[in-house]
């Protein structure tokens, strides 16, 4: 019994002390549990305090421009362009500070000035500054330039600013250039031309030591890239002109060393290379092909006037008057319609490549007070007949351009002539001079005659003929057209 009592007391013995030991250690959990969580807590507040402690100063940092005095950073930006570029600006409105993509300073109409006259108006302007220090204004930093909607208008005068830039002294830093115009206007304001910036870089290629422009532009409403790169210590301007759709592509170098400017100019127009010499001074420039047969002329800057000879085995016409061909362009742009243009060409071509029966072309273009003539050029047909344009003239009215004149055709060999285009045999006339008048409508492509004579004299029938031809507004759009229509015409004449 006394056995039986110590063993059942041994029991409970070991039994509380084994409850006492799983009791102290779920409360030693609790207790740590508990005292986790204050930590974590504690930890975490930490944290939170010392991440947004650093935002705040972050934040306060970037923020200590915007308690500059504007008037100052307007200055120190003046003083910075106008040391850094050779040219000034005013500001017309406050500038603003602006954190976001970068911290930058903008302004709103921006004027860009050269030697105190107003070149230039700029209407989003942007400058973005370092991130070494923006505890003193003294010590902040300008680097990139950025000009959007830039509206340029300069003369041939106002030329040095461009030089100028070209000549800046290296430094890290760029000018952009975005959806900006320049105006290119003569000495009374009247508009030549009109240049779209797409989008240009300008910047100092340390490697090659040398200023770059690249751009991406469009005149005449054809776009081109232009390339110019600048050695100063090599006196040698490089420039680079490429147009895919008009496939004209022109490589020029020049050497500024001395006060005539000579250089080479490679011409690549619908795959044909050509070179040309050519000299500036002050007064002109001349140039030539290396043959000096091919292309030779000259331009004088004052008054602007352009002589030049130019020499084509064969050239396409389809290339010429093509929508939109260069000459179409420059055309409808109404640029040759200048009273201040004064421009005479020679223009001679062997061989009309897309007309087999045209040869031996002579283009005589002159521009006078706004008047574009081609009077005295000819052609011939084989050699069966030599057209003559007389009174040529180039005219403008309610937005589309005519080309009229007086056509005398001088009949060579007609006999020849009648055979090529299947005249019946009793519509055979002995002809010797046939003249008419005519307007031709570029933008139509329709030609309508006037005046016909043959051999000095009119004709009833060929009036008529031509009075229908001219109400069912007819085009010669295809050789078939035109054969149709020259045999319809020699069959009236004969009765």
């Amino acid at each position: 019994m006394n056995k039986l009592n110590f063993t059942s007391k041994k029991f409970k013995q070991r039994f509380l002390s084994i409850n006492n030991s799983i009791e102290s250690f779920f409360n030693k959990i609790k207790f740590f549990k508990s005292n986790f969580k204050k930590n974590e807590i504690i930890k975490n507040n930490r944290v939170f305090f010392g991440v947004a402690a650093v935002v705040i100063l972050t934040l306060s940092y970037f923020l200590i421009p915007t308690i500059y005095d504007k008037n100052t950073i307007q200055a120190k930006i003046e003083n910075h362009i106008s040391k850094k570029y050779k040219f000034n600006v005013k500001f017309n409105e406050k500038v603003r500070y602006a954190l976001l993509p970068k911290p930058h300073f903008v302004a709103k109409n921006l004027s860009i000035l050269k030697d105190k006259k107003e070149i230039g108006v700029v209407k989003n302007f942007e400058t973005f500054i370092g991130l070494g220090n923006f505890f003193l204004i003294d010590d902040l930093e300008l680097k990139n330039l950025s000009l959007t909607d830039a509206d340029f208008n300069i003369t041939r005068e106002d030329l040095v600013f461009f030089e100028e830039f070209l000549k800046t002294e290296p430094n890290e830093n760029k000018i952009i250039f975005k959806k900006s115009n320049v105006f290119f206007k003569n000495i009374d304001e009247d508009l030549l031309f009109l240049n779209k910036i797409l989008n240009s870089k300008f910047y100092y290629d340390s490697t090659n030591l040398e200023n770059v422009l690249l751009s991406k532009n469009s005149i005449f409403n054809i776009p081109y890239k232009l390339v110019i790169k600048n050695n100063e210590y090599r006196k040698e301007l490089s420039i680079n002109f490429n147009s895919k759709k008009i496939r004209l592509n022109i490589d020029s170098i020049t050497n500024y060393s001395d006060n005539i400017k000579k250089g080479i100019i490679d011409l690549l127009f619908v795959n044909k290379k050509k070179s040309l010499n050519y000299e500036i001074d002050e007064k002109s420039l001349n140039f030539s092909s290396e043959d000096k047969k091919t292309l030779k002329g000259s331009l004088d800057f004052k008054p602007f006037y352009l002589k030049s000879n130019l020499r084509y085995e064969g050239i396409s016409t389809k290339d010429l008057f093509k929508d939109d061909s260069l000459l179409v362009e420059i055309i409808k742009s109404e640029i040759l319609n200048n009273q201040n243009l004064n421009v005479n060409i020679n223009l001679t071509v062997n061989d009309i490549t897309n007309i087999d029966e045209l040869n031996n072309l002579n283009l005589f273009v002159n521009l006078e007070q706004g008047d574009i003539t081609f009077s005295k050029s000819k052609i011939l047909w084989k050699d069966d007949l030599e057209i003559i344009l007389n009174d040529g003239l180039l005219s403008y009215d309610n937005n589309e351009i005519f080309l009229l004149g007086k056509l005398i055709i001088n009949a060579k060999n007609i006999n020849n002539f009648y055979k090529s285009f299947q005249i019946n045999k009793n519509d055979r006339k002995k002809i010797n001079q046939l003249e008419l008048d005519f307007v031709y409508n570029f933008n139509k492509n329709k030609i309508i005659f006037d005046n016909v004579k043959i051999d000095d004299k009119s004709n009833e029938k060929i009036d008529q003929f031509i009075d229908k031809h001219n109400s069912n507004e007819n085009k010669f759009n295809n050789k078939v057209n035109f054969k149709n229509f020259v045999n319809n015409f020699f069959s009236n004449y004969a009765g």
